[in-house]
């Protein structure tokens, strides 16, 4: 564990809450705390980052912002006090279509819901199940363009998400890497959810770069996760904790596991267990 914490980095879906759900009481409070004691808080999510987004805090009955974000899986980093942004390039077109066309086949036979995201693309085919609960999740509207790849690739974008029942994830990962693993990568988000976006991009390296705007370095922050897009800032942070309800990968990642998952506050509870109280803050 990390003597002084200057900055804690959190997945949001199935870490600090459930999806779709409100901040537990435990972590509303522990955030106040640290954030009364100056340590920058900070989401890292594979979410586009938008006004919505950066207005969460209040929404979430904080009180205040959070100091930073890590988006779209560390291809979009954004840091208030600086009022800086950077992100990653989009998928180009000519890409998008390429890997649409060689994954048709596998999303024409299962029926696998698949969707842009970032660059206001809002495209997507078989509109259904976890896609659709997503929509309604977060007040999106998918336009369907099942069978038309010319008319979903009408706008760069960042990645694309796949989601499919969790038995066919082994076929969606095998086919997409048979040709274009060189150049690109396809991980796991949700039971279900694959999402592909370039290679060299992950939360991790968008930590770095916000850690390079400040005073400090990567040992002196602590980082939360449940799933593998959450691997490399598990492992790059000064301290990486997974959450109990992750998934066993990520475990292995991590320095530690939460004793309670998402939606018990395990970030709030593991925060006031292990540093806060230690702190005498609380």
């Amino acid at each position: 564990m990390i003597n002084n914490i200057k900055a804690l980095a959190a997945d949001i879906d199935m870490t600090l809450t459930a999806k779709g759900g409100d901040l537990p009481e435990v972590t509303i409070e522990a955030f106040q705390i640290l954030h009364k004691h100056g340590v920058k808080l900070g989401l890292a999510t594979g979410r586009e980052i938008d006004e919505k987004l950066k207005n969460t805090g209040r929404n979430w009955g904080l009180g205040f912002e959070f100091d930073y974000i890590v988006g779209m899986n560390g291809g979009m980093v954004f840091d208030r006090l600086q009022n800086k942004s950077w992100q990653t390039d989009y998928l180009s077109i000519d890409e998008m279509k390429a890997i649409l066309h060689w994954m048709l086949p596998l999303v024409d036979e299962y029926k696998i819901a698949v969707n842009a995201e970032g660059g206001g693309n809002h495209n997507a085919m078989y509109i259904g199940g976890e896609l659709m609960e997503s929509a309604q999740r977060h007040g999106f509207h998918f336009i369907d363009k099942t069978d038309d790849i010319d008319g979903f690739c009408e706008k760069p974008t960042f990645k694309f998400l796949f989601r499919a029942e969790p038995a066919y994830d082994h076929l969606i990962r095998s086919r997409f890497l048979e040709k274009f693993g060189d150049n690109y990568q396809i991980f796991g988000t949700y039971p279900g959810t694959v999402e592909i976006m370039h290679k060299g991009i992950d939360k991790g390296k968008g930590l770095q770069r916000y850690v390079s705007w400040n005073n400090f370095d990567m040992g002196e922050i602590i980082a939360f996760g449940d799933n593998e897009n959450d691997d490399a800032m598990l492992k790059d942070a000064g301290w990486g904790v997974c959450l109990k309800n992750g998934s066993d990968g990520t475990k292995a990642c991590a320095d530690a596991v939460t004793e309670y998952d998402c939606e018990d506050g395990g970030v709030g509870h593991y925060m006031f267990d292990h540093y806060i109280k230690e702190k005498g803050w609380k």
